[in-house]
């Protein structure tokens, strides 16, 4: 059980940043598609993970994008408390 939350929780991940939806609308998404076509959530999860693993990651303008926000993520954070993390 443990995996199959793993994946849909990896599928909504990707829902969430294709189409900037939080976390239950993405989840909404997924089950939409799971009622549609009569197919398990956790299978649409496993597939859309694979599927995007195989198209080898974003393009470079948004891969770009990306690297900028991550390298520069710390200044944007408010800090708790000193060492935590």
């Amino acid at each position: 059980m443990i995996d199959a939350r793993a994946v849909i929780e990896q599928a909504k991940g990707v829902v969430m940043f294709v189409y900037g939806v939080n976390a239950d609308q993405a989840f909404r998404v997924l089950r939409w598609r799971s009622q549609e076509t009569n197919i398990k959530i956790r299978a649409l999860a496993e597939q859309l993970v694979a599927d995007v693993v195989a198209m080898g990651g974003a393009l470079v303008q948004q891969r770009t994008r990306f690297d900028h926000l991550l390298l520069t993520l710390h200044h944007r954070v408010t800090p708790t408390e000193p060492g935590a993390g």
